[in-house]
């Protein structure tokens, strides 16, 4: 049975040998998944805008919009799910010992084309549940919280399958990985106050915590009888 305190003590001690690997590894991933926005100047880029707009015609405009509304699109589901599976991979990694960064980037290599189908999978029932209603949303959402991690561990996995398992494993304990998100809202407030420069410290505190997690929880579907051992492979890298 875990606990929130035993997850943060496992993650601490993960982090006492690894901290300044792990925030660069997350910063990395923030940048290329698009997590972190780069605002610079927000008076300079509306004088930008406004001078862009009566220099170029509409047509332009709106073929520019339509270049960056596509590129942004294909960014999120071609680039950014791989890096965050190999961000769950470097972490899952890490509890063990010392990685590589280049693990962050495995899953272009390692059957892209599947983790990508894998995330799409998840993101778009979690889409279609939200619009339904909002709390339906948020519970697929908690449901498939595992969905990178097993792909990141095995990335033959179906997608089906990865949300199937996700959605087993958080049966009944949805509510405690809530609370533990909750758990960081202070930190979280706290490293705002710095301009919220002071929540990317928080960071590989909250994703090691959550890489625990799903060790917890993936011991707890063996020991179930949910999974396999021969189908949660465990795939190293």
């Amino acid at each position: 049975m875990w606990t929130r305190a035993l997850l943060k003590a496992n993650a601490k001690t993960v982090l006492r040998r690894s901290y300044w690997r792990v925030f660069l590894m997350c910063l990395i991933a923030s940048l290329l998944a698009g997590d972190i926005d780069l605002n610079f100047n927000l008076v300079n880029t509306q004088i930008n805008y406004q001078t862009t707009v009566e220099q170029a015609s509409r047509l332009v405009g709106v073929l520019a919009l339509v270049v960056v509304l596509v590129a942004s699109l294909c960014w999120g589901i071609l680039f950014s799910p791989v890096i965050r599976v190999g961000q769950c991979r470097y972490l899952i990694q890490n509890r063990a010992g010392e990685v590589g960064l280049g693990t962050l980037f495995s899953g272009f290599s390692n059957n892209y084309w599947n983790t990508v189908s894998g995330i799409f999978y998840a993101n778009l029932r979690i889409f279609l549940f939200t619009l339904l209603l909002v709390i339906p949303g948020i519970i697929k959402a908690y449901q498939y919280t595992f969905v990178p991690y097993l792909l990141a561990e095995n990335p033959d996995m179906e997608p089906a399958r990865a949300a199937e398992i996700s959605t087993l494993m958080t049966d009944g304990e949805k509510w405690n990985i809530f609370v533990l998100d909750l758990s960081f809202l202070g930190w979280n407030i706290l490293g705002s106050l710095l301009f919220g420069i002071g929540t990317l410290f928080v960071t590989p505190y909250y994703s090691a915590t959550q890489a625990e997690l799903y060790a917890a929880m993936r011991a707890k579907a063996l020991a179930a009888g949910i999974v396999s051992e021969a189908e949660l492979s465990g795939e190293t890298f």
